[in-house]
């Protein structure tokens, strides 16, 4: 039962992280976006690793690994925007 609960809470940030960028093109992405930036700079990063963690501690198996690879990807994805928003394409 815990684990299934880890799991649970894992795919809720996953989603949470993923909605943003998915409808980003759109007002309500753009309102989900600066909702979550408005928590802290960097909580994106947080919460993806926080849901790493979750998801390493739940269900063993397929949702592990679809959980962590996908936690994984939205962490370095997150980490390249706030990296070019923190410092920008600087010129050569």
């Amino acid at each position: 039962m815990k684990q299934q609960l880890l799991s649970i809470s894992s795919f809720i940030l996953f989603l949470a992280l993923l909605i943003p960028l998915a409808f980003a093109s759109s007002r309500f992405g753009d309102a989900l976006f600066g909702a979550v930036m408005a928590l802290g700079f960097y909580t994106p990063i947080v919460l993806a690793a926080a849901g790493f963690a979750l998801a390493w501690f739940g269900i063993q198996g397929t949702y592990r690994m679809l959980l962590t690879s996908g936690h994984g990807i939205l962490f370095a994805l997150y980490a390249l925007l706030l990296f070019v928003g923190r410092f920008g394409f600087q010129q050569p």
